[in-house]
């Protein structure tokens, strides 16, 4: 994820629109000076000959973005942003890569002091007050060692600043690096703070958690699940010095649909992850099969909405009917309704609805509001909130009637004039006996100024909810989350409104001069704060049990002639489950593949459990597409030969094609009789790379392969 910001941030450098040269007229010296500074610690040479660059203000410093590209040799790249004080915020190096995967030549030790000599090189002092916190388990098949470091003040972390680089493996080159750093900021002394007792109970008091239903999508159908996870998912903290509930960062909310953070976790409305369109002679034919709503009952159906007032004066404009994600049975109509202005006093104005294109039961709307002039609130929060609620209660009365109000979910604010709103959002969730479901929601926004309804939002599923009469007490659950998890001090921001502050459009108050540090407890960032809720295990955002991604450190290999070969392989994650790796036991071909899919580029579930049918055959269709195991083959739970392992990794090669040409190799061992003739270019061609080795001039084909003798062979390979 963070090499993704990195590259989205040098995206962004060489797109940004370059400012005419003659505005920097001014500034010239600022931007030889930062060329200079940049070109120095980033040994930025003399071959990257085409130059480009951009300016932009942020609060009282200028930032430069500087760009070079390479136009001979390897085509590479530089992008660089650098501030007015010469402090460098990013740097991306691209160079062409070759996607083979290679032994890394440096190790992961070596990489971490190349990191922090760079750090320190480009912006002295900081280095020593970071901590690597997000340690990522290195893949064999990346290109790149990762580090992600917060920043430290007082012992105490500060997780709005971070630093992030990537060093490659083969080189030890610097390739890209990401520095969010904060100045002039004032961290409070933790003096006088409440114990971390007092802020454990304070937090089952007045944050907590709450039963709750989530949901996966697994083979393209919806798994509900029961487990246990916070009532407040975003910004809500206990008060380091007072121990009371303490919200920060405001959180903007743009009505009609879009993102929703919901159970900790980033969700994609229906909206935003329908499938394609649908064509009009597709259309044709689902109607014909479904029995769906035509465009001109659904049109019919979106004018019939009463706070809409859609006349005749509204025009439809576009019509898209789409297949619902993740409930694919299942269609929405899009429809998009403009009004054009017809003079220069006149504004146009537009209004979307989305309905069900079976039942024609209303999903979302969105009706244009525009304010002019020095408008004021008429409404308050409870008066808005009494008014939603009682459209609800006429709108869609059934839905309504199984959801109550989420006091989980701040109710978000539009737009300020003065101390009062003018634009209301209220959230309501479903429930189902004592649990919640967050994922299915009603949300309205509410126009304080005018009194009418600007949206309304709803995302529903019909699906069966598992019981959960034997879910465990919520006591039992917050003993686990401080013991498996936990909370510590930590500093966050608080952005401040001011309480005369107007705004036409929605603008986050994220100046420096807003800013405070606050201290707060807040629960450790390295779980899921998601627990299951009859077993009080702790569970990824899929539901299944959370392993957390680190290397297995086997206790039954001390000693044993593939102990350097298991320890490098599970650094990487090639590894087999569990604290005893067992190298003496016969492999099974399941086992053998777990081990090798882990260096290819295979990016599906690994099986763990023998109940893990599906991601056994996800593992197999990848091997068997890739030819390197083909169907009939298939055995997941036979013992592998030592003469079929090399037929898989040489496979693996791609040398297959060469492999089975006959009579062109001499087999390098004693015991060709016992070789199966088909593979003995395979057995040659695997000695001849030093993947295998033979014992007193002998090879054993048709002996078992132990797992320490998988490890040692696999190993082997990466070295090729």
């Amino acid at each position: 994820m963070k090499r993704k910001i990195a590259l989205l941030l040098s995206l962004v450098l060489l797109v940004s629109v370059f400012i005419p040269s003659q505005i920097f007229a001014a500034g010239d010296k600022d931007l030889e000076r930062v060329i200079k500074i940049a070109k120095e610690k980033l040994s930025i040479g003399n071959n990257y000959t085409d130059f480009n660059y951009s300016m932009d203000m942020q609060e009282n410093r200028q930032v430069w973005y500087l760009s070079w590209n390479n136009r001979e040799g390897d085509q590479d790249n530089v992008s660089v942003t650098i501030d007015s004080n010469g402090t460098i915020l990013n740097y991306y190096h691209y160079t062409p890569y070759n996607y083979d995967v290679k032994f890394p030549k440096i190790s992961r030790q070596e990489a971490k002091e190349i990191a922090d000599k760079f750090i320190e090189k480009v912006n002295p002092g900081i280095v020593y007050q970071l901590k690597e916190y997000d340690t990522i388990q290195p893949s064999i098949t990346e290109p790149y060692y990762y580090f992600y470091y917060t920043r430290i003040v007082n012992g105490i972390p500060f997780y709005n600043d971070t630093v992030s680089i990537d060093v490659n493996r083969q080189t030890g080159q610097v390739q890209s690096y990401y520095c969010n750093w904060s100045e002039n900021l004032e961290f409070p002394e933790p003096k006088n703070i409440i114990s971390l007792e007092e802020a454990q109970k304070a937090y089952m008091e007045k944050l907590g958690l709450r039963l709750i239903y989530d949901y996966a999508v697994i083979d393209e159908e919806i798994k509900v699940f029961a487990a246990y996870a916070p009532i407040y998912v975003m910004n809500s903290y206990i008060d380091g010095f007072t121990g009371e509930k303490i919200d920060l960062e405001p959180v903007y909310y743009a009505g009609g649909g879009g993102y929703a953070y919901d159970n900790g976790k980033i969700v994609v409305s229906e909206k935003q992850a329908a499938e394609p369109v649908l064509s009009p002679e597709e259309i044709n034919a689902v109607n014909q099969v479904s029995k769906l709503l035509s465009k001109e009952k659904a049109e019919a159906k979106a004018r019939s909405i009463k706070e809409l007032n859609l006349t005749n004066a509204f025009k439809l404009r576009s019509a898209n009917l789409s297949r619902n994600w993740p409930l694919k049975d299942e269609y929405t109509w899009y429809l998009y309704f403009t009004k054009e202005a017809k003079n220069d006093n006149e504004r146009s104005a537009y209004i979307n609805v989305s309905l069900d294109a079976k039942t024609g039961e209303i999903k979302s709307f969105y009706n244009d509001v525009y304010y002019e002039g020095n408008v004021k609130a008429k409404y308050n929060e409870e008066e808005s909130r009494a008014a939603v609620e009682a459209f609800l209660k006429q709108f869609n009365p059934d839905k309504f009637s199984q959801t109550v109000f989420d006091i989980g979910t701040e109710n978000q604010i539009y737009y300020r004039t003065g101390e009062n709103p003018l634009q209301y959002s209220f959230s309501y969730i479903r429930k189902v006996g004592n649990a919640v479901f967050p994922n299915n929601y009603i949300r309205v926004g509410y126009d304080a100024v005018g009194g009418k309804i600007t949206y309304f939002d709803m995302n529903w599923f019909d699906v069966d909810f598992p019981s959960v009469d034997q879910a465990l007490p919520l006591d039992t659950i917050y003993e686990k989350m401080f013991k498996e998890i936990g909370m510590e001090l930590q500093y966050r921001v608080q952005y401040k409104n001011e309480a005369d502050a107007k705004y036409s459009e929605i603008v986050p108050p994220y100046q420096g001069k807003n800013m405070q540090i606050k201290l707060v407890y807040g629960v450790k960032q390295d779980k899921p704060l998601l627990f299951d809720a009859n077993t009080g295990v702790i569970l990824d955002y899929s539901g299944k049990p959370y392993k957390e991604n680190k290397p297995v450190e086997y206790t039954d290999i001390d000693g044993h002639f593939a102990e350097k070969q298991i320890r490098f392989l599970s650094e990487f994650g090639i590894a087999l489950d569990g604290p005893e790796f067992k190298p003496d036991q016969e492999i099974l071909q399941k086992d053998f593949f777990r081990l090798l899919s882990k260096t290819l580029n295979y990016y599906g579930p690994y099986p763990v459990a023998e109940t893990d049918t599906k991601e056994l055959d996800d593992m197999y269709r990848f091997l068997i597409r890739e030819g390197i195991v083909k169907e009939s083959e298939k055995a997941p739970d036979a013992v592998v030969s030592r003469e079929e392992s090399v037929k898989f990794i040489i496979r693996a090669l791609k040398y297959d094609k060469v492999a089975d040409i006959k009579g062109i190799y001499q087999y390098p061992f004693k015991d060709m009789d016992n070789a199966n003739p088909d593979l003995i270019g395979y057995i040659s061609i695997a000695t001849g790379l030093k993947i295998i080795n033979g014992s007193d001039g002998m090879f054993y084909p048709k002996n078992k392969l132990t797992r320490g003798e998988a490890a040692v062979m696999i190993y082997n390979y990466l070295q090729k």
